[in-house]
Parts: C-alpha cells; sequence; structure tokens
C-alpha cells in the first residue's frame, strides 16, 4: 500500500515533478556520454599501446634501456627466440633493428630512430600497415632500392609533404560546386607550393570570406596535401664498428598515427637494408616484440618465464613501456563513478528542495495520516519511495536517451579534428568512437537509488517533527 500510495503521489503534482526528472533526465545523458567518450579514447589509447607502440611485451638488453647505443643487441638472440616459438600463449612475435640517425634532405632535417623490420612479420604484430596515408604511398610495396617509411610529422620536417593548388584539386572543387569566388582564389594560387600547413591555410584564407574559409579552409588544404614520394634521404648514424656511416633511403610510404611523438621518432626501413649498413650479424636484434593471447595466459605470467629462463634481458609489459595508457585502463571505473556521483549531488539538491516543497503543501495531509494510525517509519518509507521513484524515473529514461546517443556516435565517432593537434600531441585520436560497458548502467541504478535514499533523509525528518494536532490546525 506505501508503495503505491508513494507511486501516486510523485504525480499529484505533474509540473513540479516533471521538472526534477527532465534535470535527471539530461543529468544522467550527460555523464552517460562523456563517460563513453572517455572511455572511447581510453580504449583507443590502450589500443594504440599494443597494436602499434609496444605490442604486449617487449623484450630488450638492459643496457640498451640506459644507453640507445647500438652494440647493445639482445644477447642470447637465437635461444630466446627458440624459447619464444615453444610458448603456446605467445601467437606472434617480430624482431627489429634500432638505430638513432640524423635524417636530412635537401630542404631540412630532423632526428628520427631507423626500425628495420620484416614487413611480413611486422603485419602480425604491428596494425602500423594500416595507418598509410591517402595517396602516401604504400607499405613497402615497391621495387626499387632502400625503401622507407616515414612518419607525416617527418615529412613535413624534412619538407617532403607540401602544399599545392593542382588542376585536379580545382576540378574537384567544381565538382563539388564550391562558390565562384573560391574557385577564383584557388585559380590565384595554382602552381604555387608551401611546405607549412599553416602557412598555406593563412594566405589561401586571407582571400575568402570568413564564412568561405571555415566553410571550405580546411577542406583545400587537405586537399591541397602533397607527398613526395620517392623523395631521397640521407641518414648519418654510427654503425657497428664505431665509425660514422651515410645511408640514403627513398620515401615509399607515409604514415599517420593518434600519437605525434610516437610519429616524429619512427622509421622503418627493411632489416636487410639496414643490416648491410650498419654492419649488423645474422643474430644482432634490439628488441623483439609479442602478442600474447589473453584468454589463455596473461603479459605478467610470460614476462615471468621469459624473465626467468634469460635473467639476462629485460622483458616489459605494455603497461611498463606506455604507463599513460595503463593508468587509463586501471582508473577508467574510478573516472566513471566520479562523473556520475558529481552529476547527482549536484541533481540532490535540486530533489531534496523539491520534495521539502511537496511535505510543505501537504502539511495538513501528512498530519491527518498520523492521527488515523499511520506511524513514524511508514511515513518515513512513504517520502524515501517518493524520491526514489522520482529519481529512478529520471534516470531509466535518461540512460535509454543515453544509450541511444552513444549507439549513433560509436558509428559515426566525434570529430575533434580543429583542435585534432593538441589531441596528438598526447597520443589521443581527433576522432574519438564513445563505448561503455553494459555493466556500467547497472552501476547507475544503484548510484541512483543512493542518491534518492540520501536526498530523502532531510525531507522526511522534517515530516517526522510534525505533530498531528498542529498538522490538523494548518490552513
Amino acid at each position: 500500500m506505501i508503495t503505491s500510495i508513494s507511486w501516486k503521489n510523485v504525480w499529484r503534482n505533474k509540473h513540479r515533478s516533471l521538472i526534477v526528472i527532465v534535470a535527471v533526465t539530461l543529468g544522467t545523458v550527460a555523464g552517460i556520454f562523456v563517460a563513453g567518450m572517455m572511455k572511447g579514447w581510453g580504449d583507443q589509447r590502450v589500443n594504440a599501446a599494443i597494436n602499434i607502440e609496444a605490442a604486449h611485451l617487449k623484450i630488450q638488453n638492459p643496457e640498451y634501456l640506459n644507453n640507445e647505443e647500438i652494440a647493445y643487441t639482445i644477447p642470447d638472440y637465437s635461444q630466446v627466440k627458440d624459447f619464444i616459438k615453444q610458448q603456446s600463449a605467445i601467437t606472434k612475435f617480430t624482431s627489429r633493428t634500432k638505430v638513432v640517425a640524423m635524417a636530412a634532405t635537401s630542404r631540412g632535417n630532423t632526428a628520427v630512430t631507423i626500425k628495420g623490420i620484416n614487413p611480413e612479420d611486422e603485419k602480425q604484430v604491428s596494425s602500423l600497415y594500416e595507418f598509410i596515408q591517402h595517396d602516401g604511398g604504400s607499405y613497402f610495396d615497391v621495387e626499387y632500392k632502400n625503401p622507407i617509411v616515414i612518419s607525416d610529422k617527418t615529412a613535413e620536417q624534412l619538407r617532403i609533404k607540401t602544399f599545392r593548388v593542382s588542376t585536379e584539386l580545382i576540378d574537384s572543387l567544381k565538382n563539388l560546386q564550391v562558390p565562384e569566388t573560391v574557385l577564383k582564389v584557388a585559380q590565384e594560387y595554382e602552381g604555387r607550393r608551401f611546405y607549412s600547413k599553416t602557412k598555406f591555410r593563412k594566405a589561401f584564407e586571407s582571400e575568402l570570406s570568413k564564412s568561405e574559409a571555415r566553410k571550405y579552409g580546411a577542406l583545400i588544404t587537405e586537399l591541397a596535401k602533397n607527398y613526395q614520394l620517392k623523395s631521397k634521404i640521407v641518414f648519418t648514424f654510427t654503425d657497428m664498428h664505431g665509425e660514422m656511416t651515410y645511408q640514403s633511403y627513398r620515401v615509399c610510404g607515409i604514415y599517420k598515427t593518434s600519437n605525434t611523438a610516437f610519429d616524429a621518432q619512427n622509421a622503418f626501413v627493411l632489416q636487410e637494408d639496414l643490416a648491410r649498413a650498419a654492419g649488423f650479424g645474422p643474430d644482432d636484434f634490439h628488441e623483439i616484440a609479442l602478442l600474447v593471447n589473453l584468454d589463455t595466459s596473461s603479459e605478467k605470467t610470460e614476462q615471468l618465464a621469459i624473465s626467468s629462463r634469460f635473467p639476462q634481458v629485460n622483458v616489459m609489459t605494455w603497461r611498463e613501456i606506455a604507463p599513460d595508457a595503463a593508468m587509463l585502463a586501471d582508473i577508467m571505473d574510478v573516472y566513471y563513478f566520479m562523473i556520475m556521483s558529481i552529476i547527482f549531488l549536484a541533481l540532490a539538491f535540486g530533489i531534496v528542495n523539491t520534495m521539502l516543497m511537496a511535505i510543505m503543501e501537504r502539511i495538513k495531509e501528512l498530519g491527518m495520516l498520523m492521527a488515523i494510525g499511520m506511524n513514524k517509519k511508514k511515513v518515513f518509507r512513504m517520502i524515501m519511495l517518493e524520491t526514489v521513484f522520482l529519481t529512478l524515473t529520471g534516470s531509466v529514461v535518461g540512460m535509454g536517451l543515453g544509450a541511444l546517443v552513444l549507439k549513433i556516435t560509436s558509428y559515426t565517432g566525434l570529430d575533434f579534428s580543429s583542435v585534432g593537434e593538441g589531441f596528438e600531441a598526447f597520443g589521443y585520436s581527433a576522432i574519438v568512437y564513445p563505448n561503455i560497458e553494459w555493466n556500467y548502467f547497472f552501476a547507475i541504478i544503484v548510484l541512483v537509488i543512493i542518491v534518492g535514499i540520501a536526498s530523502s533523509i532531510a525531507p522526511a525528518r522534517k515530516a517526522l517533527k510534525l505533530k498531528p494536532i498542529d498538522a490538523l490546525r494548518t490552513e
């Protein structure tokens, strides 16, 4: 009976109740959306750390971690490799050589780490080949000598990446039916070459109106981007004998990940090409990257197995190599509840205010109920249930809408390209696909009930202080 009365009391003042329900609904939707967005960013960062930067495990010479000298290769490499092959939980692995070098073209220079790889083995461990840019060549699918894959960032630093208005770009703009004023500016810039994205966009947009620059500036800048494939890059580094060596490579592919720091540091060449230039032997490798079948084992288990068998090598998990990604994976649940707790704490003040108003309007009614025998325990229970029903109704609707918003945005993605450079500087993608685990919704229900009970305490205490005789005299 108390439950039924409480539910009916919620709808006695529909206008006031709906205001609270809408507030709770919007708060729940906002909380779910923000949590989903953070989860999406966290998942992308963890996936990048595992599938591009570090794999599940990485084996290196302990001395190489302290000083990236070319001579610090993995000790007893053949034995380590044979042991890895015997581990059923290790699904894939690849070996790499590394050289810290200075890269130079006729227009620019920068420092990079050259990694000698076997492309087919690398594809089993790293998804970097999926990030080759449109019109950015291929992942070693060429026939010329000494090919190299560099990043978009490195291409920019070496002035291999340019911005130029071509005839093809103008034809594309015509097909897109851009205004004649924009076409006219494009034609004026035809043939001019810029080595900086910022300079090109600033110069081009200065000729457009603000609305045209806002609508077409980014599009034209992207279309004007041009990679000078087959460009020659000369690398200077110290070989295995301590001698200064020069080796030239030609660009065959350009990649771009969500981590600008990783991109700026790494370039990839064929293992045999780097071995020939640096003087590496058949067992000279600087790192082995491994993937573990997490259904049958764990990174930690395999790390201990390899470390105990080969104490002379250093074995690190992706959590140790990319601690920022590991932190996100570990404390994401804490973020969820912090977000929702803050939102519901703010909503709780509105709920308390609403229920206090309801109590003040029903003083005479509550006095009559107590006068005919309803004890204080039942009065408290009735008010508590009213508050819980009010909060729960809004949160259930909010969870439904929040799930719908997440489903849509997880498919379309959220594009933050306008500030993408800032995100990518910290290793986060400019396009995020929100995602959330379903058990999070059950946690919200528990949190809502707790908030509802906590919010009912002050109104219930107000009601319990009423004296039936005084309450019945109230007009």
